[in-house]
C-alpha cells in the first residue's frame, strides 16, 4: 500500500475550510472537537470515495449519527490521508478505528486492519479562544 502524508490540520471545521482544502478523491479522514483545556481529542474517524462530499456531509443538518451532531456546536477540526484503493481504505479506518477508540464511531467498521502512520495530534489552543 501506498500511503501518502497526513494533510494539515484544519479548524474550524466549516464548509468553506472543507470546500476550500479537502479533495475530492478518496482516503481516510478524522474529525476532532477541542475540549476547554484547550485539547484535541478525534472523535471519529471515516474512509470516503470523495473526502470533500462526505466531510459536507457530516457538517450539515441531515447528519444521522446523533453523536456527530452533538459535536457539533463545539469547535471542531478535521484532517485527512489520500488511500486510493477502497480495500485499503477499509483497512486503514479498521486500524484508526482499533487504536484511536473514536466514540461517535458507532459500530467496529470490521475488516483486517491496515497500518497507517496516525495522524498528528493537533496542538493545545487557548481555552479563551
Amino acid at each position: 500500500m501506498s500511503v501518502e502524508s497526513w494533510s494539515s490540520f484544519h479548524n474550524p471545521y466549516n464548509e468553506t475550510e472543507v470546500k476550500k482544502y479537502a479533495p475530492t478523491s478518496g482516503g481516510v479522514y478524522t474529525l476532532w472537537v477541542n475540549f476547554k483545556s484547550g485539547n484535541w481529542k478525534c472523535y471519529y474517524v471515516g474512509k470516503a470515495d470523495n473526502l470533500e462530499q462526505r466531510l459536507l456531509d457530516h457538517h450539515g443538518d441531515s447528519e444521522p449519527n446523533e453523536c456527530i451532531k452533538a459535536n457539533n456546536g463545539y469547535k471542531r477540526g478535521f484532517s485527512w490521508i489520500p488511500i486510493t484503493t477502497q480495500e485499503e481504505r477499509s483497512g486503514a479506518e479498521k486500524y484508526l478505528y482499533d487504536k484511536m477508540h473514536p466514540e461517535c464511531n458507532q459500530k467496529d467498521p470490521g475488516g483486517s486492519p491496515r497500518p497507517i502512520p496516525m495522524p498528528p495530534q493537533p496542538a493545545p489552543t487557548d481555552p479563551a479562544s
